[in-house]
């Protein structure tokens, strides 16, 4: 039998009992207690370790090096789909689907083909308020990662337009085929991004942040290259780009920086610029319903914390703490099973399928908040359910669910920084929107000093604003907005 076994789990299982030191390490490296080995770029990152330059022209350059061969770049404007017209709806969607396939300076095919030699990865993602080139490679190969993720962000091929009518209708061409990839797509047909959409609607009636993300096929057919062209040149100032690189020399980025076309963009306040970057995040709750078929999805939020806010990192501990997760989340704490909303409703109802926070936090505002689904017939008394706990939100904290949600909360942050992608990402987005970086030791040490009255604070800050309501399925007998908006008003009496 113990022939089987190894033919079977010889390849994968320990040949030594865990009892002993493994072969080849030494006795002092096994005792307990004794200092880590010194790894290549796996350490952790501290504020001191971070570099930052602003140019002249408000460019913002940062950067750590741990010294490892692979690196990552990223290019972080604000240009998100909160900073659209109604001219220029859904070009921020399309520069996500575009980027990458050709520029003013290479094309397409010329592009794709220096891009597979450098067997790097590059990528692009717009959200409501950044959109993000970026890119991961060989330390040696920054300096063409740069120059394409430059490419791609500020010269991409849709400013060609204007070169002649052969380009123009190629464009054009372009263009209506996103759209009818756009109309086949599901990203717009799932329940859950639908009700995300309208919690925004709700939340930022009419006004950046309520603006919608996703673009829709309808819009897409009504931008023209020109109108694209037109929302590109509206965010390139200098100060709204922040370029970060982790395991890139700072001053080789800086140089970069400094001889690419960044250094030509104008800083908005001295070019004059008063269009849409300008415009802040008005919050005032309400509410969208859109009636459908499948599962019924309700969502309600409240006015969150800015990326400066004080109570940011306590808001943060109660998102985990709260938690949730599916109908079939099974396996222990790390599927969330001891979290609030797991152990206060998935547990007690068997026809929800699924509950969870919602934290989006921006420069200028945030949304926080409950989501869940269930099967269709059921919308009213999950209206009930996610009114309810949203209510309770601050109340029933126990110390241990309390310890071990800071617990989760720094181990999910420290785990999440070991990852160079993560890393980048945190230290553009820090910059872009604070100007400076606060490391995972700091926060770390903000979390375990949360208390219980902390919490209680931030739920009834919430719970004092107007509510965001956003319901999608089979609308009949669900409470109207006015019975939601009541009670919260008494809810927010009892804090």
């Amino acid at each position: 039998s113990s022939l089987a076994w190894k033919m079977f789990h010889g390849a994968f299982d320990f040949e030594t009992s865990m009892k002993h030191a493994m072969p080849g390490i030494g006795a002092e490296e096994a005792k307990e207690g004794a200092a880590a080995p010194k790894t290549n770029g796996a350490r952790l990152v501290k504020t001191g370790d971070v570099q930052i330059t602003t140019l002249q022209n408000g460019v913002k350059v940062v950067s750590v090096d741990q010294g490892a061969l692979t690196s990552s770049v990223g290019m972080f404007w604000n240009a998100g789909s909160r900073y659209e017209t109604a001219r220029t709806a859904g070009a921020a969607h399309v520069m996500e689907l575009l980027a990458f396939k050709g520029s003013t300076e290479r094309s397409k095919l010329t592009m794709t083909r220096d891009m597979e030699a450098l067997g790097a990865n590059f990528g692009t993602a717009s959200t409501r308020d950044v959109i993000t080139f970026a890119a991961d490679g060989m330390r040696a190969d920054v300096r063409e990662m740069f120059q394409t993720l430059a490419e791609a962000s500020m010269q991409p091929a849709v400013l060609t337009y204007d070169q002649g009518p052969v380009y123009d209708e190629t464009l054009t061409m372009q263009l209506q085929h996103l759209a009818q990839l756009i109309d086949g797509q599901e990203i717009a047909k799932d329940a859950n991004n639908i009700v995300m959409e309208n919690l925004h609607a709700a939340a930022f009636e009419g006004n950046t942040l309520g603006l919608p993300m996703w673009a829709s096929a309808r819009c897409v057919k009504k931008l023209t290259p020109q109108v694209v062209s037109e929302y590109v040149k509206s965010y390139q100032y200098g100060d709204r780009v922040a370029v970060c690189g982790v395991n890139v020399s700072h001053d080789e980025l800086v140089e970069l920086a400094t001889t690419s076309l960044l250094s030509s963009l104008p800083h908005s306040a001295a070019s004059g610029a008063t269009d849409s970057a300008h415009m802040k995040a008005k919050y005032t709750g309400g509410e969208r319903r859109v009636p459908g078929q499948g599962p019924a999805t309700v969502s309600i939020g409240f006015e969150g914390c800015t990326w400066e806010d004080a109570d940011l990192v306590p808001q943060c501990v109660l998102n985990t703490l709260l938690g949730g997760g599916g109908s079939f989340s099974s396996g222990g704490p790390g599927k969330g099973m001891y979290t609030k909303l797991y152990r206060e409703c998935l547990n007690g109802n068997d026809w929800l399928v699924n509950i969870s926070v919602v934290n989006q936090v921006y420069q200028d505002s945030g949304l926080f908040g409950i989501t869940a689904s269930a099967e269709s017939d059921r919308l009213p008394q999950l209206v009930d359910l996610v009114t309810q706990q949203c209510a309770m939100m601050g109340k029933g904290i126990t110390a241990e669910a309390l310890k071990r949600a800071k617990n989760m909360a720094a181990s999910g942050l420290l785990m999440n920084l070991e990852s160079r992608g993560v890393l980048c990402e945190d230290m553009g987005r820090q910059v872009l929107a604070t100007g400076g970086y606060v490391d995972a030791v700091t926060l770390v040490e903000q979390i375990q000093n949360v208390t219980e009255d902390d919490l209680k604070r931030v739920v009834a800050k919430m719970l004092a604003k107007r509510p965001a309501v956003s319901m999608y399925g089979e609308l009949y007998g669900a409470p109207s907005f006015a019975e939601i908006e009541q009670f919260y008003k008494h809810a927010a009496i009892q804090q």
